[in-house]
């Protein structure tokens, strides 16, 4: 194969390495309110605030 195509094959997949990376970084860092997290993360509430 020229290197001009494999060069063409590996961007795409450092790109989608690249963007998995940064959702599961952002997995871990979720930037969400505090009713939020504590209802579906922490589960320190059983209702949903109103």
């Amino acid at each position: 194969m020229k290197r001009s195509v494999k060069f063409l094959l590996y961007v795409p997949c450092l790109m989608l390495i690249a963007f998995y990376l940064y959702v599961f970084i952002l997995g871990f860092q979720p930037q969400v309110s505090d009713q939020y997290r504590a209802y579906y993360i922490d589960h320190t509430i059983s209702a949903w605030p109103e």
